[in-house]
């Protein structure tokens, strides 16, 4: 059924798959916004990226693309309020595509309190209001679209706001580069293309009734969370998530009992990866492969950080939402989530 169109039509009222054709025009969209007047401070200390949800993957590919090349240290806070290492010459980047989660919204009022430089990135509520009642610096970005959908929209403007203050995450050749390996994956994973030549419906039919357990390395374990997410938000079914080297020594021993039968291993694998990395990866699959109910890899493409993790994320997006048509759900709605947001409203 994933190649028939009516039926993906039929349990895709909103128009998922619309916005991930769009992606590509997204990211290129994103590339070129120019980041605001920013506050006056000397290069930052350490910089906080303040995010919840899918708003917040794109601090974890702002944090991996920097991990090799920048000494200035990236936290992405999940929380509310801001941690202990925001103070003294630290900036604040508060991302929230809705800009009405209330954690962000602390993470706001906690930086002026303490007084640090601060710039915000949303597509409008309360967070947009905010900057504008207080004059503080915010990029705008387009509104319509699921937070998890806007990752584009949210990841260049940071990139830009940094390389601004002369913390260099991506090169503007590195951008380029991943435009065009997002560009190429779009028209690949697109449903106008078949099964057979469709490496994301190929994956969603191998996990099939079964619950993705995915894992990549310690450039790629960012992307392994946000697969794990998108399968979530967008098929409704559990999904776990890890990273090598760390889950050899506590998440393979679990490989051994009954349950991973049930379970779909997805090894998220780079060209760049050290020669230690591919060989804890060989051992997974050798290790754990025959307990689970099957057991797909998936490459990274592209030379640079970013189109490596680009290229990845892309092909979790797709593979979310044809598993979600398989299952028969809507990947666009999401109403626990929204109920959760409705009661924490009426107190």
């Amino acid at each position: 059924m994933l190649d028939d169109p009516g039926a993906l039509a039929a349990v895709d009222p909103h128009g998922a798959r619309a916005a991930l054709a769009g992606f590509p025009a997204q990211c290129r969209a994103a590339a070129a916004i120019e980041p605001p007047l920013l506050p006056s401070m000397k290069r930052p200390r350490v910089v906080v990226i303040a995010g919840m949800g899918g708003s917040a993957s794109a601090g974890d590919l702002v944090a991996a693309c920097s991990a090799e090349r920048v000494e200035i240290p990236m936290f992405v806070h999940r929380g509310y309020g801001l941690p202990s290492v925001a103070w003294d010459e630290a900036l604040v980047l508060a991302v929230s595509y809705s800009g009405n989660s209330a954690e962000i919204i602390s993470a706001a009022d906690t930086a002026r309190a303490r007084r640090l430089p601060f710039v915000a990135v949303t597509a409008g509520g309360a967070l947009a209001s905010l900057t504008e009642q207080r004059g503080l610096p915010c990029v705008r970005v387009p509104q319509g679209l699921m937070p998890r959908m806007a990752l584009g929209y949210l990841f260049f403007p940071l990139a830009r706001i940094l390389r601004a203050l002369d913390v260099d995450v991506v090169s503007g050749e590195e951008i380029q580069e991943a435009l065009a390996v997002v560009e190429q994956l779009g028209a690949e994973l697109a449903p106008e293309r078949p099964l057979e030549v469709n490496e994301a419906k190929r994956l969603a039919v191998a996990i099939g009734s079964r619950w993705p357990a995915v894992y990549g390395g310690p450039v790629t374990g960012a992307v392994a969370y946000r697969w794990k997410t998108d399968f979530e938000e967008n098929a409704k079914v559990f999904g776990l998530a890890g990273a090598l080297p760390e889950m050899n020594h506590n998440t393979i021993e679990a490989w051994r009992t009954p349950l991973a039968r049930d379970l779909h291993l997805v090894l998220l694998r780079d060209e760049r990866e050290e020669p230690e990395i591919a060989r804890r990866f060989t051992l997974l699959r050798d290790l754990a492969g025959p307990a689970a109910g099957g057991v797909s890899e998936c490459r990274a493409r592209g030379r640079s950080t970013l189109a490596r993790l680009l290229s990845l994320t892309c092909l979790g997006q797709w593979a979310s939402l044809y598993l979600a048509a398989l299952r028969g759900v809507d990947p666009w709605s999401v109403p626990t989530l929204d109920e959760v947001k409705r009661r924490l409203r009426e107190g």
